[in-house]
């Protein structure tokens, strides 16, 4: 009996598309009169199914439904044939797991030792809780680890476990085609659905925790279920398949993943506090408000997935789960954080403690939370004290150096860089730059501080000199000098210089926006190195004429400049060869840097080839490390005022990034065109002055910033209030302000104080003049005549010496000279200042 035929709405259910889709298959199929007819069109299914075929078997994902259901068929032969073989076969697709009960577990869908990829030995039903991926059977599974469809790991299993060929044969009309890549959306943009709750393998979420940028931006989530075989915890993000419209989906973000919790970053004084588990984080912030508290996504065994560059120059606390598998996670992190944080502390759970006991749990009558947080103990110590708790099986936090044997060892801490020296602009750049880089995020502000100050000074006939800032009769422009100074070669002192240098490029900027915004050609480039002060003055010089036309001759490609533009950014990887020169007799580097960092003017009294340069705009950024510079920076260059020109800044690597990727451009060209424009902005500005505010923290800030130091790191610092005042004309001018406010002097504080901690890193307790440092070590074993202090320092050192040196220290009160009367000529007493107070207060 032949099969009844199909009306269009039948039809289209039959093929599981919509009756348009039909109705035009059949117009092409069959000519335009049949399109009329509509409804009144009838199909036999033989028809439909050589038509479906025709189509490459599948639209939308569908199949018929005769094929569908030879499929299901097909699919449940291959698992019936493959269930009693599930060990063999979970061996195959997961190496390196093991059988634990009833589950076989591993490290991930790639295999590898580990637990947090399950797979029931009955069902085949599992998830990988790192990544929130889930299978049925163990042909999803094959899908997921071979990243093919069903239908063709369906095949695959076929061929390779010699499974019945007759039984699996496969329908003609079924076609497979490849699934399209998910792309992830970030950040999800505020017209995105509202996640889904539900999930069709574990049902409704009991809980969901949102992932955030620092700027509070929504970048996906994680939900919670409850089963009957425990909890899943799986991630959503939002994207889109292919080129499919965007929808939510139960995948992960990608690696290295954010931090939960970022937003409460926001706020700098607030140490951190690290937990395990999104439910613990928020327990743990509600119990101590004054922390922020963060913790990472995918469990005790996907710390290294987890981006912890959000943590550079923090202080941070980890309070682990009460079991092994925690104590393991803490001195991974510790590890991973030892050359990005602050510093690292580990609470240690009390051994009385529930096992797997978290913040979130309740604590015990006799058990005090907060005095176990304030106990918290360096990751070392942590690691030896829970050595003895798992038999011995921690592994010892590697260390660079073994522990002191004195506790009086007098160690420098690594200077902590504040946020807050990259405010707006200057910040989403230095964040971008430093995601996925190893670059020190100090070192890449300050190369983007010293570029744009470069780009920004006036000339010639354009509008007035330039930003500039009153001291007096003073003029400060926005003309910084900086030497970016690490311990050794792979502190990465360079790597800044790469991404600020695409930020000034011009690829994302249109000819006509730039003649709108009336910005200049940029400044010239000079790789170095430094040599002497003609050489800087022959870079800058008033070209004749004649010297424009031969260049423009010998350079046909290059861009005509004004004939006044005499801006120059020196970027000189070998500050040690700079040093060397300022040593020999007669060169003028020295000389030069001071002259062009005060007034742009240099007009050595020559008797041949005089070089006279008027209003110059140099800027020098430059690179050491600290091993050359202990040999190469000579005592009178320390203290002449060459040395505190510059700002000294401490970098090294932040992290270890195998493969660091390039900065996207679709993030990068928005912040490049809103800082051309600002450059722009900044050309055009004449003098800046401060607003009533930033006034009144300008004079509570000037008397500690005018305060003189001591010693050689006294010598390079001693020219705090100059540097932060072009700091903060700087930050002014990158926002498009007109006048310095009070965030624009806070910021200049927060850079400078880097700045001036990396000096004392850097130079430490050193004297400037190496017999200072004799005569103090000579009086602080007590009070000495001036004939005793001249024994102690062996009789070697004239009076000529001597004098003006202990008048230079009585005058910066570090000594006290007293006359005592004596028969004869009076005796002078010379004793530490600290001393004579003492002794006053004493009444002595």
């Amino acid at each position: 009996m032949p099969s009844k035929k199909l009306n269009t709405q039948e039809a289209a259910a039959y093929l599981g598309v919509k009756p348009c889709t039909l109705e035009l298959w059949r117009c092409r199929k069959k000519g335009p009169r049949y399109f009329k007819l509509g409804s009144r069109v009838m199909y036999d299914r033989e028809e439909l199914d050589t038509w479906f075929a025709s189509r490459g078997g599948a639209y939308h994902g569908h199949c018929t439904p005769t094929a569908e259901r030879q499929m299901s068929n097909i699919f449940e032969r291959i698992k019936d044939s493959l269930n009693p073989r599930l060990p063999e076969v979970l061996a195959d697709l997961l190496p390196g797991g093991r059988i634990s009960g009833k589950e076989y577990v591993c490290a991930s869908l790639q295999g590898g030792a580990g637990t947090s990829c399950a797979t029931n030995l009955e069902t085949c039903k599992g998830s990988d809780f790192a990544t929130g991926e889930s299978w049925g059977d163990v042909i999803a599974l094959a899908a997921n680890v071979w990243n093919m469809r069903q239908g063709e790991a369906a095949q695959e299993l076929t061929r390779i476990y010699h499974i019945d060929a007759e039984q699996t044969a496969y329908p003609k009309t079924h076609s497979f085609r490849q699934t399209a890549v998910f792309s992830i959306i970030l950040p999800v943009p505020d017209s995105a659905p509202q996640p889904p709750r539900h999930h069709a393998q574990h049902g409704q979420a009991s809980a969901l925790w949102r992932y955030a940028d620092v700027q509070n931006r929504t970048l996906g989530y994680t939900a919670r279920f409850e089963t009957a075989d425990g909890k899943v915890i799986l991630p959503l993000t939002f994207g889109r398949y292919g080129t499919g419209h965007p929808q939510w989906a139960w995948k992960a973000l990608p690696e290295p993943r954010p931090l939960y919790g970022l937003p409460v970053l926001q706020r700098p004084e607030r140490p951190v506090l690290l937990v395990e588990g999104e439910k613990t984080a928020d327990a743990a912030q509600a119990l101590f408000p004054q922390y922020a508290v963060l913790t990472w996504s995918g469990g005790a065994n996907a710390v290294n997935k987890a981006d912890w560059s959000s943590l550079t120059g923090r202080s941070v606390t980890i309070w682990p789960d009460n079991d092994e598998p925690g104590f393991k996670a803490v001195l991974e992190i510790g590890t991973l954080l030892k050359n990005i944080a602050f510093n690292v502390h580990v609470v240690l759970p009390p051994a009385s403690l529930p096992k797997k006991w978290d913040v979130a749990d309740p604590a015990p009558k006799d058990f005090a939370p907060y005095q176990a947080l304030q106990a918290a103990m360096t990751a070392e110590n942590f690691c030896r004290s829970v050595s003895s708790r798992m038999d011995g099986h921690m592994v010892a936090v590697q260390t660079d150096t073994p522990p002191p044997d004195s506790d009086e060892l007098p160690l420098k801490e690594w200077p902590r860089f504040s946020w807050d020296a990259c405010p707006g602009l200057l910040g989403d750049f230095v964040r971008l730059a430093t995601r996925n880089s190893e670059a020190d995020p100090a070192a890449v502000c300050v190369t983007a501080l010293v570029r744009f100050g470069a780009e920004i000074y006036s000339y010639g006939g354009r509008s007035g000199p330039g930003p500039h800032f009153y001291v007096g009769e003073t003029i400060h422009p926005p003309r910084l000098f900086a030497v970016i100074c690490g311990n050794s070669s792979k502190a990465r002192k360079g790597t800044p210089r790469h991404p600020v240098t695409k930020l000034f490029a011009r690829d994302h900027c249109q000819p006509a926006d730039l003649k709108a915004w009336g910005v200049a050609l940029p400044a010239r480039e000079s790789g170095g190195p430094l040599s002497t002060g003609e050489g800087l003055a022959h870079h800058v010089r008033d070209e004749s004429d004649e010297e424009r036309e031969r260049h423009q001759r010998q350079n046909p490609n290059e861009p005509i400049r004004d004939k006044g533009d005499k801006r120059l950014i020196i970027l000189d990887e070998e500050f040690a060869s700079g040093l060397a020169c300022t040593k020999r007799e007669g060169n003028t580097l020295s000389m030069g840097i001071r002259c062009f960092w005060d007034s742009g003017d240099y007009a050595p009294l020559t008797k041949s080839n005089p070089v006279t340069v008027r209003g110059a705009h140099i800027s020098i950024l430059t690179h050491i490390t600290m091993q050359e510079l202990a040999v190469c920076l000579g005592d009178v260059q320390a203290v002449n005022g060459f040395g505190n020109r510059f700002l000294w800044i401490c970098a090294r690597r932040s992290k270890l990034v195998p493969l660091p990727s390039r900065m996207p451009d679709a993030e990068l060209a928005p912040l490049q065109r809103e800082l051309w424009r600002l450059v722009g902005l900044a050309q055009q500005r004449g003098t800046i002055t401060m607003t009533p505010p930033a006034v009144d923290l300008w004079k509570s800030l000037y008397a500690e910033l005018s305060q003189e130091h001591s010693g050689l790191a006294g010598s390079i610092i001693n020219r705090a209030e100059a540097q932060t005042l072009r700091l903060a004309l700087i930050y002014a001018l990158l926002e498009g302000a007109e006048r310095i406010n009070e965030k624009h002097l806070q910021a200049a504080l927060a850079m400078w104080s880097y700045a001036q901690e990396s000096a004392l890193y850097i130079f430490g307790d050193r004297v400037a003049d190496p017999l200072e440092e004799k005569v103090l070590a000579a009086l602080k074993a007590g009070p000495l005549t001036a004939t005793e202090l001249s024994a102690a320092l062996n009789r070697h050192v004239p009076r000529e010496r001597l004098q003006p040196l202990l008048q230079q220290l009585e005058g910066q009160q570090r000594i006290s000279i007293l006359k005592q009367k004596n028969a004869g000529r009076p005796r002078l007493i010379i004793s530490l200042r600290v001393i004579s107070e003492e002794s006053e207060k004493k009444g002595e």
